[in-house]
Formats: C-alpha cells, structure tokens, sequence
C-alpha cells in the first residue's frame, strides 16, 4: 500500500469557492481500516470527511463511508456531493456520465445513494442532485423546554404550529418565529453535547421561515456537539425533512404533487450555502431530492496513518 492517497477538501452546497460547507475526499481507501480512517478525518477536522472505496470495481458499486473528527456516522449529503464531484473532476465517472441517463451510485450504510448533475446554461459548474434516504420522521419524545434552555432561547420562540420532530437520524427540527432569534443563538455547547448523548440525538436544526429573501423558504443552523461539530455551516441529509416538514404544514406552494424549497444554512458572519430541494409526494410519503454546487480549494495527497493510530 502506498503511504500517501489521493485527497481533496471539497466546498459542497457552494455557489463559489470557499463558501458552503468543506468537506474532505479521500480516493481509493480501500486499504484503510476503520480506525485509519478516524485518524485522517480528526486531522482533516472538516465536519465531515468521506472515504471512496471500490471507485475502480467494475462488478460492485462505489462505496462511501463518512466519518466527523470524532465518530463514523451513517448518512451525510454534503460530503456525498463533494465525492461525486472529486470523482468526476479525476475522471472516474466519465463512463457513466456519458450515457442518457447519466447517473451515478454509490453504496452506503444509508443504502444505494443515486445522484446526476444538472448543466446550468453559461455555467460551467455543475449542478449535483442527491436522493435523499427515506424522510420520514416523528414527533420528538424529547423535553422542548431543555432544548430550548440548551440552545440559548425561550421556549415562546417555537412556532406553536409545529412540533418538535425526530428524524430517521436522530436530529431534532425545531421551528422558530424569528429570523433574529435564529442568527442570536449562543447554545451551551458541552451542556448541549451531553444532553444529545443522554437522548440519542445526533443534532438539532433549528430553522425559521421567517426569511429575509422572498426567494428562501427557510433559514436553518445545525449544532451536533455529541458529534464533535459545534455548529455545522450547512447539513444536507436533515433537508430531506425540513422540506417535507415545510410541505406538510403548507409554508411551501405545490403543484402537481412536487413542492421546490430554497433552503439557506450557515453560521452568522460565517460560512453559509444554498441547498435546493424538491419534494415529491407519493402516496403518503415523499421523495426528496437535494442538490448543490461543488467547488474543490485543496487537491494534493495525505499520509496513511500507522495502524497504531486506531
């Protein structure tokens, strides 16, 4: 095995460079174990960073695996996106991507995941959609006072409309009335940490309507200290859900049955990135999918670590 591999630190749900959300690639690791690859993904420290596996494997699909500096996780969009694109740009989908359908998938503890792009006129970047996993979800079991109390707000700041809701994973969505409120949240990030341990979540979004853009449906942030990510600048897999959520409760028009949510998540003075979404009803669930731009700022090599580093 080589002691370096192909990497790149991709910025996904981007309209430039340097926007969006980071997230770093790691191509061809097939040789890494488990805990080689939480060594590179606590050295990158991007909230997430994604591992391609079996990118060469004419018999099986592509694999990903997503790990925080911290722990693997399950399902991450951004990171997703950011694979498709450091894949195309070394030219390992051109084969795929050359038929009419043109599209791609990869195989996931999520289950197969399928993306396309899309060309935009008089730009050269593409367009990636993602459909997300299945986005269903639950009123949460969880205390709303404490959530509140964790996050740095009252509990009169909810929407009354809309309950607290579960994700299939484990986030918590919390609607707000204010777009103020939103940018002021301060949470106790070790309180909160270990409050989401104690309950099983992941993260919580907290999202407003209340948006400053007649084009932006909802506003969100998204705190996942358990995970080690005090505040990730944008989420795609909890947008699954908050489009639906937006859909159920009528914030978003539909017509013939697909609903188009312009979404915006960042941190205050800080990153922040465009997420579409377009949901889909089918029956009495729904399709979502999410889409984004891609934009690679660092393309080099990075260092197997030691298996000691497990």
């Amino acid at each position: 095995m080589s002691d370096h591999l192909e990497f790149r630190l991709v910025d996904a749900f981007a309209d430039g460079p340097f926007a969006g959300n980071p997230a770093g690639v790691v191509l061809g690791a097939d040789p890494l174990d488990e805990g080689q690859m939480q060594a590179i993904a606590r050295e990158v420290n991007a909230s997430e960073t994604v591992f391609i596996l079996r990118a060469n494997d004419l018999h099986r699909p592509t694999q990903l695996r997503w790990f925080t500096p911290r722990a693997e996780v399950g399902f991450c969009g951004h990171a997703t996106l950011a694979a498709a694109h450091a894949l195309h740009e070394a030219g390992c989908l051109d084969a795929a991507l050359s038929k009419s359908d043109a599209k791609i998938a990869f195989e996931s503890a999520a289950g197969t995941l399928k993306l396309h792009p899309e060309s935009i006129p008089g730009d050269a970047t593409a367009l990636w959609w993602l459909r997300l996993p299945d986005p269903a979800m639950q009123p949460a079991r969880a205390n709303p006072l404490k959530a509140c109390e964790l996050l740095g707000m009252n509990i009169d700041d909810l929407d009354p409309a809309i309950p607290l809701m579960r994700t299939r994973d484990d986030d918590l969505i919390l609607v707000i009335r204010s777009w103020q409120r939103l940018v002021e949240l301060r949470p106790n990030f070790s309180e909160l940490a270990s409050w989401s341990e104690q309950n099983g979540i992941r993260g919580l979004c907290v999202a407003t309507t209340a948006t400053l853009s007649a084009s932006i449906n909802v506003q969100s942030r998204f705190f996942a200290p358990a995970l080690g990510i005090n505040e990730d600048p944008v989420t795609g897999s909890v947008h699954g859900p908050l489009a639906v959520l937006m859909v159920v409760n009528g914030l978003v028009p539909t017509a013939s049955g697909r609903s188009a949510v312009n979404c915006i998540q960042g941190e205050p003075g800080g990153r922040t990135g465009l997420v579409r979404a377009l949901v889909e009803s089918v029956g009495e669930a729904y399709n979502v999918s999410i889409a984004g731009r891609c934009h690679t700022t660092i393309r080099g090599e990075i260092r197997v670590p030691g298996k000691s580093s497990q």
